[in-house]
Protein backbone atom coordinates (compact mmCIF):
# COMPACT_ATOMS: atom_id res chain seq x y z
CA UNK A 1 0.00 0.00 0.00
CA UNK A 2 1.34 3.41 -1.05
CA UNK A 3 1.26 6.37 1.89
CA UNK A 4 1.26 9.92 0.53
CA UNK A 5 1.10 12.66 3.24
CA UNK A 6 0.11 16.16 2.00
CA UNK A 7 2.39 18.38 4.06
CA UNK A 8 1.89 22.46 4.48
CA UNK A 9 0.21 25.50 5.89
CA UNK A 10 -3.68 25.87 6.11
CA UNK A 11 -4.98 26.78 2.49
CA UNK A 12 -1.57 25.58 0.56
CA UNK A 13 -4.14 23.41 -1.74
CA UNK A 14 -3.69 20.32 -0.20
CA UNK A 15 -7.18 19.27 -0.36
CA UNK A 16 -7.19 20.39 -3.68
CA UNK A 17 -4.47 18.17 -4.93
CA UNK A 18 -5.59 15.12 -2.65
CA UNK A 19 -8.72 14.86 -4.66
CA UNK A 20 -7.41 14.93 -7.91
CA UNK A 21 -4.69 12.50 -6.85
CA UNK A 22 -7.74 10.28 -5.08
CA UNK A 23 -9.54 10.53 -8.54
CA UNK A 24 -6.42 9.76 -10.84
CA UNK A 25 -4.79 6.71 -8.74
CA UNK A 26 -8.21 5.45 -6.90
CA UNK A 27 -6.03 6.13 -3.24
CA UNK A 28 -8.22 7.30 -0.40
CA UNK A 29 -8.41 10.94 0.90
CA UNK A 30 -8.38 11.08 4.24
CA UNK A 31 -8.50 14.83 5.59
CA UNK A 32 -8.33 14.86 9.52
CA UNK A 33 -10.24 18.27 8.36
CA UNK A 34 -13.09 16.62 6.28
CA UNK A 35 -13.90 13.69 8.88
CA UNK A 36 -13.87 16.93 11.66
CA UNK A 37 -16.04 19.28 10.08
CA UNK A 38 -18.54 16.22 8.76
CA UNK A 39 -18.83 14.99 13.01
CA UNK A 40 -19.04 18.68 13.68
CA UNK A 41 -22.23 19.05 11.74
CA UNK A 42 -23.75 15.64 12.50
CA UNK A 43 -23.32 17.67 15.96
CA UNK A 44 -21.68 13.89 17.32
CA UNK A 45 -19.87 13.98 20.64
CA UNK A 46 -16.35 13.67 18.49
CA UNK A 47 -17.70 16.76 16.20
CA UNK A 48 -18.36 18.90 19.46
CA UNK A 49 -15.45 18.38 20.64
CA UNK A 50 -13.28 19.23 17.91
CA UNK A 51 -15.20 22.70 17.26
CA UNK A 52 -14.45 24.10 20.66
CA UNK A 53 -10.87 23.74 19.20
CA UNK A 54 -11.01 24.05 15.53
CA UNK A 55 -13.06 27.46 15.67
CA UNK A 56 -10.50 28.86 18.25
CA UNK A 57 -7.79 28.46 15.29
CA UNK A 58 -5.68 25.87 17.30
CA UNK A 59 -5.38 22.52 16.86
CA UNK A 60 -7.24 19.29 17.93
CA UNK A 61 -5.25 17.45 20.54
CA UNK A 62 -3.14 14.24 19.38
CA UNK A 63 -5.32 11.73 21.31
CA UNK A 64 -8.53 12.75 19.70
CA UNK A 65 -6.88 13.19 16.06
CA UNK A 66 -4.63 9.96 16.00
CA UNK A 67 -7.57 7.83 17.46
CA UNK A 68 -10.07 8.92 14.80
CA UNK A 69 -7.26 8.27 12.16
CA UNK A 70 -6.48 4.84 13.39
CA UNK A 71 -9.89 3.91 13.00
CA UNK A 72 -10.53 6.11 9.20
CA UNK A 73 -7.43 3.60 8.20
CA UNK A 74 -8.58 0.54 9.52
CA UNK A 75 -11.59 1.34 7.30
CA UNK A 76 -9.10 0.87 4.52
CA UNK A 77 -7.04 -2.06 4.76
CA UNK A 78 -7.54 -3.48 1.05
CA UNK A 79 -6.81 0.42 -0.92
CA UNK A 80 -4.12 0.78 -3.10
CA UNK A 81 -3.05 3.71 -0.95
CA UNK A 82 -4.05 6.38 1.13
CA UNK A 83 -3.10 10.27 0.78
CA UNK A 84 -3.30 12.13 4.33
CA UNK A 85 -4.45 15.06 4.19
CA UNK A 86 -3.52 18.18 6.96
CA UNK A 87 -2.06 14.58 8.79
CA UNK A 88 0.44 14.37 11.20
CA UNK A 89 0.99 17.99 12.13
CA UNK A 90 2.42 17.24 14.99
CA UNK A 91 6.12 14.38 15.92
CA UNK A 92 3.61 12.62 17.91
CA UNK A 93 1.05 12.01 15.56
CA UNK A 94 4.16 11.01 13.17
CA UNK A 95 4.73 7.97 15.70
CA UNK A 96 1.25 6.87 15.95
CA UNK A 97 0.88 7.15 11.89
CA UNK A 98 4.01 4.39 11.35
CA UNK A 99 2.93 2.73 14.92
CA UNK A 100 -0.81 1.72 13.17
CA UNK A 101 1.04 1.01 9.90
CA UNK A 102 3.64 -1.23 11.20
CA UNK A 103 1.11 -2.85 13.69
CA UNK A 104 -1.23 -3.61 10.29
CA UNK A 105 1.59 -4.33 8.40
CA UNK A 106 0.62 -1.47 5.65
CA UNK A 107 3.63 -0.53 4.53
CA UNK A 108 5.94 2.77 5.29
CA UNK A 109 5.45 6.40 4.26
CA UNK A 110 6.37 6.57 0.74
CA UNK A 111 6.44 10.26 0.21
CA UNK A 112 5.92 13.95 1.77
CA UNK A 113 4.80 16.24 -0.38
CA UNK A 114 5.95 19.40 1.83
CA UNK A 115 3.70 22.73 0.07
CA UNK A 116 5.48 25.59 0.54
CA UNK A 117 3.78 29.21 -0.16
CA UNK A 118 4.07 32.87 0.94
CA UNK A 119 2.29 34.09 4.22
CA UNK A 120 -0.23 36.75 2.60
CA UNK A 121 -1.22 34.25 -0.01
CA UNK A 122 -2.29 32.20 2.11
CA UNK A 123 -4.49 34.65 4.30
CA UNK A 124 -5.86 35.60 1.26
CA UNK A 125 -6.96 32.13 0.13
CA UNK A 126 -7.81 31.36 3.45
CA UNK A 127 -10.55 34.31 3.59
CA UNK A 128 -11.43 34.24 -0.02
CA UNK A 129 -12.42 30.20 0.97
CA UNK A 130 -14.53 31.35 4.24
CA UNK A 131 -16.64 33.17 1.95
CA UNK A 132 -17.30 30.36 -0.57
CA UNK A 133 -17.06 27.35 1.78
CA UNK A 134 -19.03 28.24 5.11
CA UNK A 135 -15.77 27.50 7.42
CA UNK A 136 -15.74 29.41 10.46
CA UNK A 137 -12.18 29.16 10.81
CA UNK A 138 -11.44 30.61 7.17
CA UNK A 139 -14.04 33.43 7.60
CA UNK A 140 -12.25 35.55 10.78
CA UNK A 141 -8.97 37.18 10.10
CA UNK A 142 -7.70 36.90 13.29
CA UNK A 143 -8.92 33.24 13.43
CA UNK A 144 -6.80 32.58 10.37
CA UNK A 145 -3.37 34.39 11.74
CA UNK A 146 -4.12 32.57 14.77
CA UNK A 147 -3.78 29.18 12.57
CA UNK A 148 -0.58 30.15 10.48
CA UNK A 149 1.11 30.98 13.79
CA UNK A 150 -0.04 27.77 15.10
CA UNK A 151 1.24 26.08 12.01
CA UNK A 152 4.25 27.82 11.81
CA UNK A 153 5.50 27.29 15.86
CA UNK A 154 3.79 23.46 16.07
CA UNK A 155 3.91 21.69 12.88
CA UNK A 156 6.14 23.32 10.27
CA UNK A 157 9.07 21.56 11.75
CA UNK A 158 7.78 18.09 12.34
CA UNK A 159 9.43 16.68 9.33
CA UNK A 160 13.03 18.06 10.03
CA UNK A 161 14.95 14.54 11.01
CA UNK A 162 17.44 13.26 9.05
CA UNK A 163 15.26 9.76 8.71
CA UNK A 164 12.48 12.23 6.31
CA UNK A 165 14.98 13.54 4.39
CA UNK A 166 14.27 11.34 1.21
CA UNK A 167 11.14 11.24 1.35
CA UNK A 168 10.63 14.52 1.42
CA UNK A 169 9.47 16.26 -1.85
CA UNK A 170 9.36 20.46 -2.34
CA UNK A 171 6.98 22.06 -4.54
CA UNK A 172 5.88 26.05 -4.94
CA UNK A 173 2.04 25.73 -3.83
CA UNK A 174 1.85 29.55 -5.53
CA UNK A 175 2.13 27.89 -9.07
CA UNK A 176 -1.29 26.94 -10.51
CA UNK A 177 -3.34 23.94 -9.56
CA UNK A 178 -2.82 21.56 -13.06
CA UNK A 179 0.90 22.59 -12.56
CA UNK A 180 0.79 20.89 -9.24
CA UNK A 181 -0.69 18.32 -10.15
CA UNK A 182 1.32 17.43 -12.81
CA UNK A 183 4.52 17.28 -11.05
CA UNK A 184 2.93 15.09 -7.80
CA UNK A 185 1.71 12.83 -10.56
CA UNK A 186 5.20 12.13 -12.07
CA UNK A 187 6.59 11.67 -8.84
CA UNK A 188 3.79 9.20 -8.04
CA UNK A 189 3.93 7.26 -11.57
CA UNK A 190 8.00 6.96 -10.62
CA UNK A 191 7.05 5.65 -6.89
CA UNK A 192 4.65 3.25 -8.76
CA UNK A 193 6.89 1.41 -11.69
Amino acid sequence: MIHIILFGPPGCGKGTQAKIISNKFGFIHLSTGMIFRDHMKKKTNLGKLASCYINKGILVPDIITTNMLNIEIQKHFKAKGIIYDGYPRTKNQIFSLEEVLTKFCLGEINIIFYFFIQKNLIINRLLKRGKTSYRNDDTDIMTVQRRIKEYDQETSLIWNNHKWKNNIIKLNASLSVDKISIFIEKKIINLLY
